[in-house]
C-alpha cells in the first residue's frame, strides 16, 4: 500500500512538472509575440502622449492644464525619465501658478516617484521630505506614504551594511503601515500594500494570499498586475517554488510589454531564467531588450542590473557557439565520411547493375539463340518428316510405274512377243517421270514453305520476276534455292536432282544472286531465314 502511494505521488509530481513546463513554454511564446509588437505598442503610446499635448493646447485654464499634465506625467513615469521629469517640472510650475499647496505637494510626489524610478533614491527622499501630507486626501496620503515606503525599501537594498539596511527597512515598514491606513477607501490598493508588507516581513505564504486576491479582483489593471506578478515571483522563490516564480515573472514581463513600461526589471529576470534553462538565444534577446529599456528610460540602477547579468549570458552564448562549432565540425566530418561511403556504394551499385545488365543480356541472347535453335530443330524435324513421306510416296509411285512396265514386258517376252515387249519398255518415259518428280517436289516444298516464293521475290527489285510454268510450281532458278533452303547446297547433288549440268547450276546461282538487292552472303542468309510457318 505504501509503495502504491509513493508511486502515485511520483506520477503526480511528474505530471505537475510537465504541466508547468508546458505553461512556461506557452508563456514564453506569448512574451516573444509581445516583443515582436514593441514597435506597434510604442507607436500607440506616442499617439496617446500627443493627445495629451493636443488637449492641453486646447485649454486656457491652469486648472485643466494641471490635470492634463498630471495624467501625462502618470503616463510617462515608467516610460521615459527625461520626458517624465520635464513634465513634472511643468506640473510644479502650474501648481505654483495656481497657488494651491495640495497641488504643489502632489506634483512633488510625482517628481519623487520619477526620481525613484530612475534610481535616484536620495533625490526622491529629499523631494518627499519637503511635503506636508496633512492637507492631502486619504487617497493622496496613501500614494505619498507608499512612495516613501518604496524609497526606503530601495535604499535598504542599496546598502550592504546591516545597520543601514535594517534602518531603512524599518522606516519603509512604518511608511507602509501609514499607506495601508489611508488606503481604506481603495480595497485593491490596500490588498496590494498588504501583500507588499508581508513580503518585506518575509511572510511569503501570507503575501501570496493577498497576491491571489488582487489577481482575481475585476478592477486589477494590467499595469498593477505587472507589479503584482513581479512581487509574486519573489514570494514563490522564498518558499522554493521556482517554477511558479518563473511563471509569475514571465507574466510580469508580458504585462510590462503591453503597457510599454521601460522602467522594469522583469524581462531581465526572465533572461536569467531562460539562461539557466539553456535557451541562450532567447536569453540574449531578452537581455538586449532589457538593456534597451534601461537606456530608453535612463535608469542607472536598472542598467547596473542588466550589466551584471549580460557578461554571464554572453559567455553562455559563446559557449553555445563553441559547442555548435564543434558539433558542426564533427557533423561535417561524419557527413563527408557518409558521402564517401555513399559514393562508393553508388559506384559499386552502378558496376553491379552494369554486370547484371550484361549477364541479363547474355542470358537473353542465349535464350533467343536457344529459342531460334529450337525453332530450327522443330522446323527441321517437320521438314524431315514431310520429306520422308514425300520420298516414300515418290519412290512408291516410281516403283509401281516401273513394275507395271516390267511385268508387261516380261509377259510379252514369255509369249515370245518381242515386239510387244519392246513397246512396253519404250512406254516408260524417264523424262516425264523426272518432270513429275520435280512437280511433286514443288508441291511438297510449297506445302512446307507456303510463303517462300513471295519472300524470295522480295529479295529482288520489283522489275525482276522469276516466273514458273504453273503457279503451283517453281522456276528452275528458284528451285535451286529451294533445295538450298532444305540444306542441299552441293552443286553436283543439285545438278543430279534437277537434271542439269553442274555448270548450268552454277550459272543459275550466279545469275540469281547478281540480280538480288543483297550481296552474296546476305542473300544466302536471307534464303535460310525464310520460315516454313504459314503467313498469318
Amino acid at each position: 500500500m505504501l509503495k502504491r502511494r509513493i508511486s502515485l505521488l511520483f506520477c503526480l509530481l511528474f505530471s505537475l512538472t510537465g504541466s508547468t513546463s508546458a505553461q512556461l513554454d506557452s508563456l514564453l511564446d506569448v512574451l516573444d509575440t509581445e516583443l515582436d509588437k514593441r514597435a506597434d505598442y510604442l507607436a500607440e503610446k506616442e499617439l496617446a502622449l500627443l493627445q495629451f499635448d493636443k488637449l492641453r493646447s486646447q485649454t486656457d485654464t491652469p486648472e485643466e492644464q494641471f490635470e492634463i499634465t498630471l495624467e501625462k506625467v502618470l503616463a510617462l513615469e515608467s516610460f521615459s525619465f527625461t520626458r517624465a521629469y520635464g513634465e513634472a517640472l511643468r506640473l510644479k510650475k502650474l501648481a505654483r501658478q495656481l497657488g494651491d499647496p495640495v497641488k504643489i505637494n502632489q506634483a512633488k510626489v510625482r517628481e519623487a516617484f520619477i526620481f525613484l524610478s530612475a534610481g535616484l533614491f536620495n533625490e526622491a527622499l529629499d523631494s518627499l521630505n519637503t511635503i506636508t501630507p496633512s492637507s492631502f486626501s486619504p487617497e493622496l496620503r496613501a500614494d505619498y506614504y507608499a512612495t516613501r515606503a518604496r524609497t526606503h525599501f530601495d535604499l535598504a537594498e542599496s546598502y550592504a551594511i546591516n545597520t543601514l539596511n535594517n534602518k531603512f527597512l524599518d522606516l519603509g515598514l512604518r511608511d507602509l503601515d501609514s499607506a495601508i491606513v489611508y488606503a481604506q477607501s481603495g480595497p485593491l490598493v490596500r490588498l496590494s500594500l498588504l501583500g507588499n508588507k508581508e513580503m518585506k516581513l518575509n511572510h511569503p505564504s501570507e503575501g501570496l494570499k493577498f497576491y491571489h486576491l488582487v489577481r482575481k479582483h475585476p478592477e486589477a489593471s494590467t499595469r498593477l498586475m505587472a507589479k503584482e506578478h513581479g512581487a509574486a515571483g519573489v514570494l514563490f522563490n522564498m518558499i522554493g517554488q521556482r517554477d511558479s516564480a518563473r511563471l509569475a515573472i514571465v507574466k510580469s514581463a508580458i504585462a510590462d510589454e503591453r503597457t510599454v513600461t521601460r522602467e522594469a526589471i522583469s524581462l531581465v529576470r526572465v533572461a536569467r531564467y531562460v539562461y539557466e534553462m539553456g535557451d541562450y538565444e532567447r536569453s540574449e534577446r531578452y537581455i538586449k531588450v532589457g538593456l534597451e529599456n534601461a537606456n530608453f528610460f535612463d535608469a542607472r540602477h536598472r542598467k547596473m542590473e542588466v550589466l551584471d547579468i549580460l557578461p554571464m549570458i554572453e559567455e553562455g552564448r559563446q559557449q553555445l557557439l563553441r559547442a555548435q562549432r564543434r558539433q558542426f565540425v564533427i557533423f561535417t566530418v561524419l557527413l563527408s565520411l557518409l558521402l564517401l561511403l555513399a559514393l562508393w556504394l553508388i559506384r559499386r551499385t552502378i558496376l553491379q547493375n552494369r554486370e547484371l545488365r550484361e549477364r541479363r543480356q547474355a542470358l537473353l541472347d542465349v535464350t533467343q539463340q536457344l529459342r531460334a535453335n529450337n525453332n530450327a530443330l522443330r522446323e527441321s524435324e517437320r521438314i524431315k518428316e514431310q520429306y520422308i513421306g514425300y520420298f516414300f510416296q515418290t519412290n512408291t509411285k516410281f516403283i509401281t510405274s516401273a513394275k507395271k512396265v516390267i511385268d508387261k514386258a516380261a509377259k510379252a517376252i514369255y509369249a515370245a512377243d518381242f515386239k510387244e515387249a519392246k513397246y512396253q519398255l519404250k512406254s516408260f518415259d524417264a523424262k516425264q517421270q523426272n518432270k513429275q518428280l520435280l512437280q511433286d517436289f514443288d508441291e511438297a516444298f510449297l506445302t512446307l514453305f507456303p510463303d517462300f516464293a513471295r519472300k524470295f521475290q522480295a529479295l529482288f527489285p520489283p522489275e525482276t520476276i522469276w516466273p514458273a510454268e504453273d503457279q503451283d510450281e517453281l522456276s528452275s532458278e528458284v528451285r535451286i534455292f529451294a533445295l538450298m533452303r532444305l540444306g542441299i547446297k552441293n552443286n553436283n547433288t543439285i545438278s543430279k536432282i534437277l537434271g542439269h549440268s553442274v555448270n548450268t547450276i552454277y550459272a543459275y546461282r550466279s545469275k540469281v544472286r547478281g540480280k538480288s538487292l543483297l550481296d552474296k552472303d546476305a542473300f544466302d542468309r536471307a534464303i535460310m531465314e525464310i520460315s516454313s510457318t504459314k503467313p498469318a
